[in-house]
């Protein structure tokens, strides 16, 4: 009989980036970030909405895997007009269990 026990393998999570821009930003944004992110199509999601004077503005959250995250968030930087807000939630780290036979 052979055994078989699951032992932990440590790996990052995926980043968050999130962008909050004014709607006007939309298309320059979704323009860049088909230039910087490899898959942008499936990673990011925009959000509209009002502020709280009235003005529509956009969120936009992007998923990338950490060997993404440096470079997408030096060129969004580089990028982004001036009234755009960026912030990415940090990563943690995921244990995920694997078969060992």
């Amino acid at each position: 009989m052979i055994l078989k026990k699951l032992l932990p393998i440590k790996k990052r999570t995926p980043v968050r980036i999130e962008i909050l821009s004014s709607a006007e930003n939309t298309s320059l944004l979704h323009n860049d970030l088909n230039q910087i992110l490899l898959d942008e199509s499936s990673c990011c999601e925009y959000m509209g909405y009002v502020d709280k004077d009235g003005s529509t503005r956009v969120k936009i959250e992007c998923t990338v895997r950490e060997e993404e995250k440096r470079y997408t968030w030096d060129q969004l930087r580089l990028k982004l007009p001036p009234d755009c807000y960026l912030s990415v939630e940090p990563t943690e780290l995921l244990i995920e269990p694997i078969l060992i036979s």
